[in-house]
C-alpha cells in the first residue's frame, strides 16, 4: 500500500508542478532509480547510475532542490540515505516530503517561486498552500521525530544491513524485523531480491 500511495502523490505532485513552476527559470524532472530486472539493475550500475536518487529533482536558478517523497510511514533506504549525504555534500537540497503538497511547501521554503496565473477574463490565480498535518510537514533531517509516524514501533524494529549482489543498491539494503513478530520490512528491495533476503532474516533468526 505505500508504494503504492508514493506513486499516486508523485503523480500529483508532477500536476502541481507542471501547473506553477516558472519554466522560463526552473526545470524540474522527476527519476526512475529502480530497476525494472537483475540485468537492468547491472546495466543501470555499469553506466554510473547512482542508487538512491530522490524522486524529483528541481533546479531553479542554480540552485538544485531534491525531493524524496515517502507514504506517512515509510522510510529512506540505505541507498536514499547515502545519496542524500552525498547531494547535501554537493550543495544541493533535500527534504522528505509525505505529500504533494508538503512537497510544495518545500519547495517554497528552499526559495522556488511559483507563477502568477492570469486568466481570459484579467483574474489571476495564486498557489495557495493547504494547512498539512503534523506527520505532513516536510523534513530536511532525517532524524527530526513527526508526530503520528510510528516512533515507538521503529524502536522495537530490528534493522539488518544485508548485501544485494544482484541490483543497481550494490551497497546493500536494510532488512527490517519488528521484535516479536516474523514480518519482514525491506527498503527499495527489488522482486528479484525479495525471497533470498527473506530466507536470510528468518534463517538468522
Amino acid at each position: 500500500m505505500s508504494r503504492r500511495e508514493e506513486w499516486q502523490e508523485q503523480v500529483k505532485l508532477s500536476s502541481l508542478l507542471d501547473k506553477w513552476l516558472d519554466h522560463t527559470c526552473t526545470f524540474a524532472t522527476a527519476t526512475d532509480p529502480v530497476a525494472s530486472s537483475a540485468k537492468s539493475g547491472a546495466m543501470r550500475k555499469k553506466r554510473g547510475v547512482k542508487p538512491g536518487l530522490p524522486d524529483t529533482l528541481i533546479l531553479h536558478r542554480g540552485k538544485l532542490v531534491t525531493l524524496e517523497l515517502k507514504s506517512r510511514r515509510g522510510r529512506c533506504s540505505t541507498s536514499q540515505r547515502a545519496a542524500r549525504e552525498a547531494l547535501l555534500r554537493a550543495g544541493a537540497e533535500w527534504w522528505e516530503c509525505r505529500s504533494a503538497h508538503a512537497a510544495m511547501w518545500a519547495l517554497r521554503k528552499s526559495g522556488v517561486r511559483f507563477r502568477t496565473l492570469t486568466r481570459a477574463g484579467g483574474t489571476t490565480e495564486r498557489w495557495r498552500q493547504p494547512r498539512l498535518a503534523p506527520w505532513e510537514v516536510p523534513s530536511r533531517d532525517l532524524a527530526e521525530p513527526q508526530a503520528g509516524r510510528g516512533g515507538a514501533a521503529t524502536r522495537r524494529t530490528e534493522a539488518v544491513a544485508i548485501a544485494c549482489p544482484c541490483c543497481s543498491a550494490g551497497g546493500g539494503h536494510v532488512a527490517r524485523r519488528r521484535a516479536g513478530a516474523f514480518r519482514v520490512y525491506i527498503d527499495g528491495m527489488m522482486p528479484d531480491c525479495m525471497r533470498e533476503i527473506r530466507e536470510t532474516m528468518y534463517l538468522s533468526g
